[in-house]
C-alpha cells in the first residue's frame, strides 16, 4: 500500500510541475480528475502493462507515462469511458516500448521475446488473461464468505432467484436476505480491490 501512495505522490508532484490549465480552480479540477482516475484504474492498468512487457519496473514507468499523457490532454473531463481510453493509451505506450526494444540489435532471440510477440499480436489473449485472473479472485472471495452470505449470493445471483424466493429457500426474512447479500457483495468487493497486482 505504501508503494501506491508513493506512486500517487510522485505523479501528483509531476502534475503540479506541469501546468496546462490556465485558471487555478481549473488546474485543481484537472489534478483531482487525474488522482481519481489513478486511484480507480491503477491496478488494472498495471496488470495489463505487466502482462505486455513482463517487467514490473517498466510497467510502472509506462503506467506513469500513461497518466502524464492523459494529463497533457486539453480536456480530461471529455473522456466518456475512462477505462477503455486509459487501457488503449497504456497499451499503445507498451507497444511503442516493445517496438523500440525489438529494434535494438540482439544476439539471441530467447523464448521470452517470442512469447511477448505472441501476446502483443493477440490483444484478446491479454483480455482473456485479465478476465481469468479476476475470476480466480472472485471465486476465492466467494469461497471465503460466511456460509449464510454465500448461500444468499449464490441463490440470488447464480440461480437468479428473487429476494422473496431466496428468503423462502433459506427460511429467513427478506430483510435478512438483503443483509446477507450486502455482506457478501462488500466482502467480494474488498477481496477484489485488495488483490495483489
Amino acid at each position: 500500500m505504501s508503494n501506491f501512495s508513493c506512486d500517487l505522490s510522485i505523479l501528483q508532484d509531476e502534475v503540479d510541475n506541469f501546468v496546462i490549465c490556465t485558471e487555478g480552480s481549473e488546474q485543481q479540477r484537472c489534478k483531482e480528475a487525474i488522482s481519481d482516475l489513478y486511484c480507480i484504474y491503477r491496478k488494472d492498468l498495471l496488470l495489463h502493462l505487466q502482462m505486455l512487457v513482463r517487467d514490473i519496473n517498466i510497467a510502472e514507468e509506462l503506467l506513469h507515462d500513461t497518466f502524464m499523457r492523459v494529463f497533457t490532454m486539453s480536456s480530461i473531463r471529455a473522456i466518456k469511458k475512462p477505462r477503455p481510453f486509459l487501457m488503449k493509451v497504456a497499451h499503445n505506450l507498451a507497444l511503442d516500448y516493445l517496438r523500440q526494444k525489438k529494434s535494438k540489435p540482439t544476439e539471441n532471440i530467447g523464448e521470452r521475446e517470442v512469447e511477448l510477440d505472441f501476446i502483443v499480436e493477440e490483444p484478446e489473449y491479454v483480455d482473456q488473461l485479465i478476465k481469468a485472473h479476476r475470476l480466480r479472485y472472485l471465486r476465492q472471495a466467494i469461497t471465503n464468505l460466511p456460509p449464510r452470505a454465500k448461500e444468499a449470493l449464490l441463490l440470488s445471483k447464480y440461480r437468479e432467484m428473487t429476494l422473496k424466493q431466496v428468503a423462502q429457500e433459506m427460511r429467513i426474512s427478506q430483510t435478512m436476505v438483503e443483509k446477507h447479500l450486502k455482506t457478501a457483495l462488500e466482502k467480494c468487493r474488498e477481496a477484489m480491490c485488495s488483490k495483489p497486482h
